[in-house]
């Protein structure tokens, strides 16, 4: 009778729920529901409709409107841009964020300078540091072609003008890149790179079999990291080329933003978000999925 009683009370105790925790998440919640989920579920229902100038809906179409976007050429060769952009930006990103964190990974005298400068761009927001390369590249009195002694029109010419957008985009995301790359290698325990050391192991070997599997965990987060990164750069083309040339350098993310905010058409900008939101969840899923196979918890 009395052990009954008992997990009646303990049962009694588990069912009852504190109200407390749910208010003070209630804030972050209304924040996320506002400014997260409403939009996203509003961009979906505008995706179907006609809208006007102001953004509102004023006939439902259904699919029409997906068909029609997903049927230009113009539409897919943005997509194409958008990957190369990506492409380019998460190996540069990646592969000078790891030489600056390798270098740095063994501390040295006077190695905090070295450090700080390698992560001073994390410190600069992306607009005022692409007006400062604007100066850079442009074509008349342009630092770069004062240095070179040349006149090349990097901005305008569809050969170089996607590798500036790439360059920035690298310089940008270099900072905070390195600064965990370098928590991981310095997370190393000494007595591996010794015991390697003894076995005969070089520097690259050193370097593949030791430094990257301990910090692979922090490899995995700058990777995802900078593939968010890469596919929502925005400002950078914005002031650079503003697309072009050609529309050589319009990524989708600047494409919603000419269909909505030039041309009104934001039925059509919301079916361009939805898919680079779907492209992003897809490639980030496979990211994860393979999180188990190449990423090396200690």
């Amino acid at each position: 009778m009395f052990q009954s009683k008992k997990k009646d009370l303990i049962q009694r105790k588990r069912l009852r729920v504190s109200p407390l925790p749910y208010f003070f998440i209630a804030p972050a919640l209304v924040l996320f529901g506002l400014f997260t989920i409403y939009p996203f579920i509003r961009t979906i229902i505008l995706s179907f409709t006609l809208t006007n100038q102001y953004g509102n809906p004023t006939k439902f179409v259904g699919f029409k409107m997906w068909q029609r976007v997903l049927s230009k050429a113009e539409f897919w060769d943005t997509i194409l841009t958008t990957l190369k952009v990506a492409g380019i930006t998460l190996v540069g990103t990646f592969l000078m964020a790891m030489i600056f964190a390798l270098l740095c990974a063994k501390p040295v005298r006077g190695g905090k300078v070295y450090q700080t400068m390698f992560a001073l761009p994390m410190a600069i927001a992306s607009s005022p540091a692409a007006a400062i390369f604007l100066f850079v590249f442009r074509q008349k009195n342009g630092l770069l072609n004062s240095v070179l002694g040349t006149s090349i029109a990097w901005l305008q010419n569809m050969n170089t003008a996607i590798w500036v957008v790439c360059f920035v985009t690298i310089w940008l995301h270099i900072g905070s890149s390195f600064i965990f790359l370098l928590v991981g290698f310095r997370n190393v325990p000494d007595e591996l790179i010794e015991s390697s050391v003894l076995d005969g192991a070089n520097g690259w070997q050193r370097m593949w079999n030791v430094l990257l599997p301990v910090a692979s965990p922090q490899i995995f987060f700058v990777l995802f990291l900078n593939i968010n990164n890469a596919f929502k750069s925005f400002a950078q083309i914005k002031l650079l080329t503003q697309g072009g040339p050609v529309n050589s350098t319009t990524t989708l993310i600047y494409y919603i933003y000419k269909n909505a905010m030039i041309n009104g058409r934001f039925e059509t900008a919301c079916i361009q978000a939805i898919f680079l939101f779907l492209m992003i969840f897809v490639i980030t899923r496979i990211q994860f999925a393979l999180e188990k196979k190449v990423v090396y918890y200690q």
